[in-house]
């Protein structure tokens, strides 16, 4: 590509370079951690499904910078899902945007690099590595595919890279962008009311930024519908150069529909007659893709861990509710969905325990298990616990000695003593925003 086109496309996304601003939206929850990393060496990489606001964390990255005097010139942002790259994706590629970009705006001194979506350039590792150990650069990526993005910092960036995982709106943030701010637990309870009629609009629509900014529901579900379709498309069938998009499409479905219940890639496999190899293909190309998490069964053996299977949860409730069947049905289910995204963020290591009762979280943390969390959602007016929902309090388990004990409940609050542990009955939007 001729250098002064080439300057054309990265004026028209860097005019910040003439304005000295740069519109970064409201500050996510998770931007203290990252300008923490400004003047390290390391590559600093976030990933997370389409549309969660990877972008704008890197908007706000730069807005950071200028604040604090670095020269906008010395500032590059490149978009690598634009168009006019589409058919040139190469480390020839990336070498040419670079040279352009010092050859036109900063010849020399420290840059910045902010590269979107790199995961669509083949061998990016190399060169950002390469990039990295020779020149004065801070760079910073962003991808969508999980696993993609895994391996090449795998084999490429070891000890080079810090990564972030970036989500669609934890429930404070949501919070935020509807204009509430709930710092303490005497603002909870002041402003309760409000607080649980935006949790019912955070779990039937989620927490994708432009979906919350919407005002409309036909905006709200015309906009998850879009998402769905290119996280298929874009991030699914093209990547994987899958043919079969019709079963591909069925699978995802039928696993959004069934969030939170147990499944086996064979159970799915006789649903929809489709080989094996091809369903584990399939449910592995919808996990990288940040659709949906898998999570596994708590056990010290892997094989009996991987015999179990896995129960299937979406990254976000109103794109579930968009594209799946029911939401009034489904409640319990859907809060509980929320509840694992809210543990994803927090916590590297969490599971399910499913051996003489059956526990909905488990989260370990090194050797340890730290938490045990069980999740009841039910009417306001139903405050008598069933026992099912108290029965992996009852005993003690090899291994679950000092851990945490939570029951996450509609509204009820208390503290039951199950002569085994003493269990937190702890109401949903109130564990989302204190339960840490």
């Amino acid at each position: 590509m001729q250098i002064t086109k080439l300057y054309e496309i990265l004026s028209s996304y860097n005019r910040f370079w003439s304005t000295g601003s740069i519109e970064a939206g409201i500050d996510r929850d998770i931007l203290p951690a990252c300008l923490r990393q400004l003047d390290s060496r390391e590559i600093i990489v976030f990933k997370g499904v389409r549309r969660c606001g990877k972008s704008t964390l890197m908007a706000q990255v730069i807005r950071a910078l200028l604040t604090r005097g670095v020269k906008p010139a010395a500032i590059l942002r490149v978009n690598l899902e634009e168009p006019l790259f589409s058919a040139e994706y190469s480390i020839e590629l990336l070498e040419q945007i670079y040279r352009a970009y010092r050859e036109r705006v900063q010849p020399e001194g420290k840059c910045w690099l902010f590269m979107d979506e790199v995961q669509n350039v083949p061998g990016w590792e190399s060169w950002v590595r390469g990039r990295s150990e020779t020149e004065d650069i801070k760079i910073f990526v962003t991808g969508s595919s999980s696993q993609m993005l895994s391996r090449g910092i795998g084999t490429k960036l070891t000890g080079r890279n810090i990564s972030f995982e970036v989500f669609p709106l934890s429930f404070s943030e949501f919070l935020r962008f509807n204009n509430l701010e709930i710092d303490t637990e005497l603002d909870y309870m002041t402003k309760k009311a409000t607080v649980r009629n935006l949790f019912n609009d955070y779990l039937k629509y989620g927490g994708f930024p432009e979906v919350v900014l919407k005002e409309s529901t036909e905006d709200k579900e015309l906009l998850l519908k879009s998402y769905f379709e290119d996280l298929l498309y874009r991030d699914i069938v093209s990547r994987y150069e899958i043919r079969d998009v019709a079963n591909l499409r069925n699978l995802a479905v039928y696993l959004l529909t069934n969030v939170a219940k147990q499944t086996s890639t064979n159970k799915l496999k006789n649903n929809f007659t489709i080989s094996q190899d091809k369903t584990e293909n399939y449910v592995s190309a919808i996990m990288e893709s940040y659709l949906l998490f898998q999570l596994l069964k708590f056990s010290y053996s892997l094989k009996s861990t991987m015999r179990a299977g896995f129960k299937p949860y979406a990254i976000d409730t109103g794109l579930r509710n968009r594209i799946a069947f029911a939401f009034s049905e489904d409640m319990g289910w859907l809060v509980e969905n929320v509840v694992m995204c809210h543990l994803k963020r927090q916590h590297e290591e969490v599971y399910y325990d499913s051996n003489s009762t059956e526990t909905d979280f488990i989260v370990k943390e090194g050797m340890k298990i730290t938490r045990q969390i069980q999740v009841w959602y039910e009417d306001l007016s139903e405050t008598t616990i069933p026992e099912r929902e108290l029965a992996c309090f009852r005993k003690t388990l090899v291994g679950y000695q000092g851990a945490e004990t939570i029951l996450v409940t509609n509204d009820y609050e208390d503290v039951i003593d199950t002569g085994m542990a003493k269990v937190q009955c702890i109401p949903v939007s109130k564990f989302l925003l204190f339960g840490a």
